[in-house]
């Protein structure tokens, strides 16, 4: 049998697990916590009032043979192949895979981490997004300021369904007249792929959204409700709504360039296997792949562990396929990978459908139980190198 270790739960972990075969493989399971948050229903949660069930004890999620342990990783050594747990344990392994995702920093911004406090956002925790919608339940009126404090984020779409639906509640409670909604980026453009920016842009400018690009957060002024950029530029609020810097799990490596500056582990983009290590992968947002940090990549990035794994080849070739809500009962889907470009998608409400279908079928996909349903899907939207459009 091999020794096959998973450090982190999350879609990708959770999915390989359930994906690797019990007569072949002794598989543990550790995680620093037994609850498995829907993340993507954060979203929903401060704008809309959901109040699902969006969290689930792990061990219902995985196999029987899964060995799940309640423990908290300090230190991975690739040469050695232990991994060091904060309650003393030392775990040998055949093959590791890392799935530890990834958390937000505020402590990187001046006044963000006591901004943040108050006011909460929707992709930190549950709680951070119970208090963001508890603040936009307040809101009169006013100035409400929105976007990403770093380039690294989960779920590119993310900041902008954020806006676009607070536009679209402002408009249902009838203080849309009333109140500025300003939309900053880092970017040159509201969305950082031109194709679907060509979407993205006329919907920014029908609703009134006024947009600052190249704008990257330097410090925030809590006394003064006030957000300073690094370029010289400001914004004054009444609401801030501000997606905080993401970083890697405070794992300690050996060898320490395993991992980059901001605690993500470094990959090969294909075979997902760590920096040095034959016997060593990583799959979803803990990685420093160069494609978006999303669900549906942790989800085949699992499939193709599995496969490799298995003795089987396989490639993981940077497939994304991000739902985009543009907050007026229509929605659109990100799809791209390494070698075809971010296709042009126009929103629809069959897409909408789609991606609130997937709240209720997520917890069953993690199962493998729909992969054939998935496998057709994959198939049927993948990108070719030269697309322009897309319906």
């Amino acid at each position: 049998m091999k020794r096959t270790l998973i450090v982190g739960g999350g879609s990708g972990g959770t999915i390989l697990a359930n994906s690797l075969d019990r007569h072949e493989f002794e598989i543990t399971m550790l995680s620093s916590s037994f609850g498995h948050l829907f993340q993507p229903a954060l979203l929903y949660v401060a704008f809309s009032h959901a109040r699902a069930r969006f969290v689930r004890d792990e061990r219902s999620l995985l196999a029987r043979h899964v060995n799940l342990l309640h423990d908290e990783v300090t230190s991975i050594n690739l040469k050695n192949k232990t991994v060091a747990t904060k309650s003393g344990v030392l775990f040998p392994y055949d093959y590791l895979v890392v799935a530890t995702g990834m958390h937000t920093d505020t402590s990187q911004i001046p006044g963000l981490s006591e901004t943040n406090a108050e006011f909460g956002d929707y992709h930190s925790s549950l709680a951070k997004a119970e208090r963001l919608s508890y603040h936009l339940d307040g809101f009169r009126g006013g100035t409400i300021a929105i976007g990403q404090s770093s380039p690294i984020i989960k779920c590119p779409p993310s900041p902008l369904e954020g806006v676009l639906l607070t536009d679209q509640l402002l408009r249902k409670r009838g203080l849309r007249e009333i109140s500025r909604l300003i939309y900053f980026t880092p970017y040159p453009r509201p969305y950082s792929a031109e194709p679907m920016n060509e979407v993205v842009e006329p919907l920014l400018e029908e609703r009134g959204i006024e947009v600052m690009t190249f704008f990257d957060v330097e410090r925030i002024d809590p006394a003064n409700k006030t957000i300073f950029s690094i370029e010289g530029d400001k914004i004054e609020y009444d609401l801030p709504i501000i997606i905080p810097p993401f970083v890697g799990a405070n794992i300690t490596y050996e060898p320490s360039d395993a991992v980059d500056e901001d605690h993500f582990v470094i990959a090969d983009k294909s075979t997902l296997r760590i920096k040095g290590a034959e016997d060593a992968f990583v799959v979803g947002d803990a990685s420093n792949l160069p494609t978006s940090k999303a669900g549906v990549g942790a989800h085949l990035q699992a499939k193709v562990v599995a496969q490799l794994l298995s003795g089987h080849p396989a490639t993981f070739d940077g497939r994304t396929s991000c739902p985009f809500d543009t907050g007026d009962g229509r929605g659109t889907f990100v799809i791209g990978s390494y070698d075809a470009p971010v296709i042009k998608a126009r929103p629809t409400r069959i897409k909408h459908l789609m991606k609130t279908a997937f709240q209720r079928i997520y917890w069953i996909s993690l199962r493998g139980t729909l992969n054939p349903v998935f496998d057709v899907y994959f198939k049927l939207t993948a990108p070719k190198k030269a697309a322009a459009a897309s319906d």
